[in-house]
């Protein structure tokens, strides 16, 4: 079994998620699936997914790109580009329509009756593994410049990452600081959805120092109001679209505000409530190392305020 395939497990704690990046690394990536990922030089690409899309640019081959779907929000010249729509609906005359020679998706990409079709069309379908980890952001690097012939840009990026992420390890003490986060994906009148064990939000907060408070629970699920009370959490940090708009981020802080159960919680302090931007978070693309250091950072500052 290789050394990534034994990290991909989200129940890991963060020593061990560490540990397993640095043994995947150094010993070198596995093969690279030969029916996926057939290096060519075709110059029209659409690419469904946002951290996808991110590596593609991050390699400097934006230029490819004549589609992309409703995740891909950065870098902001991608939102000039038609949209395909959401990832796991894809329309096939919607796809076909900008007359790609590839098109890169993520595992979650469908239907799979369209990417069948796309294929049958001649279309070449390229599939990159949307793993949570550091490990398998770097594959998808590997992977990704193969697909679009740019191999040497893509081991200055992975080289690129792996000193940003060495660098990051050094500065986030392994032990958990013990601030108990509750992860909060989708917010609506009386429904508040949080990330559990199992999720993409999980890792960050493990690479990050933080603790889970709802990591008892699976993947993304809501909450009663007796549970958030149980959880006791001490800091909420909340992944918004677009958040960096003055009039989301006011929006999303009074819906914050009217979480039932919240004011018997340490979190309830407004200082305490972190929104970010939701592709920043959990795109797991190049801005990965980034987003890591300013989750810990933020939430530290947050707990002293």
């Amino acid at each position: 079994m290789s050394a990534l395939r034994r990290s991909s497990s989200l129940f890991l704690d963060r020593r061990q998620l560490i540990q397993a990046t640095c043994l995947s690394i150094l010993s070198g990536f596995p093969a690279v699936e030969a029916a996926n990922f057939r290096p060519n030089a075709k110059k029209r690409v659409v690419c469904v997914g946002g951290g996808l899309t991110e590596i593609v640019c991050a390699l400097g081959c934006e230029s490819h790109l004549v589609g992309v779907d409703t995740t891909s929000r950065f870098p902001l010249s991608v939102r000039r580009l038609p949209s395909v729509g959401y990832a796991r609906s894809l329309s096939l005359e919607g796809v076909l329509a900008l007359a790609p020679q590839n098109v890169i998706v993520g595992r979650d990409a469908g239907p799979a009756s369209v990417l069948a079709r796309l294929r049958e069309a001649g279309v070449t379908v390229s599939s990159a593994d949307d793993g949570y980890t550091v490990e398998a952001l770097l594959l998808r690097v590997t992977k990704l410049g193969r697909v679009l012939k740019c191999e040497e840009k893509a081991q200055a990026l992975t080289e690129q990452l792996w000193r940003e992420w060495t660098a990051l390890i050094s500065m986030i003490p392994v032990a958990e600081s013990g601030i108990r986060v509750m992860f909060i994906l989708g917010l609506a009148p009386g429904q508040v959805i949080v990330a559990g064990s199992g999720t993409g939000a999980d890792v960050m907060l493990k690479y990050a120092g933080l603790q889970n408070a709802f990591s008892d629970t699976n993947g993304y699920r809501p909450i009663t109001t007796e549970a958030l009370i149980a959880a006791q959490p001490d800091l909420i940090v909340l992944a918004q679209p677009d958040s960096s708009t003055q009039e989301v981020a006011r929006s999303t802080r009074e819906s914050i505000k009217q979480i039932q159960g919240l004011s018997a919680t340490p979190a309830a302090q407004p200082a305490r409530w972190l929104v970010f931007d939701t592709m920043f978070l959990l795109s797991f693309g190049p801005r990965m190392p980034d987003a890591i250091l300013t989750l810990h950072r933020t939430s530290l500052e947050a707990m002293r305020a």
